[in-house]
């Protein structure tokens, strides 16, 4: 089920009659016949964006299992600590 809003005067659909600003949860299909009878009857709301989630960090460790340190010559990069 979609949720669209109605954006003409009234109209008909499998649930019922409905008027200008109301919302509807309607199938996409039936959403899709409706527009093609009557152009921008209603208009189906975008899913929304999903929010990036920021990388997981955690300290680099060295081949024999140690703590990495940063190196204070890169400035702009801190190798001790790493994405996961």
């Amino acid at each position: 089920m979609t949720k669209a809003t109605v954006t003409v005067a009234n109209v008909f659909t499998s649930a019922g009659k409905f008027f200008k600003g109301d919302v509807v949860n309607l199938p996409a299909d039936e959403i899709k016949a409706i527009n093609e009878i009557r152009a921008g009857a209603l208009e189906a709301e975008k899913p929304a964006a999903k929010a990036k989630v920021p990388a997981k960090r955690k300290r680099a460790r060295n081949e024999n299992g140690t703590l990495r340190a940063d190196n204070p010559s890169t400035i702009h990069i801190n190798e001790a600590w790493v994405n996961d």
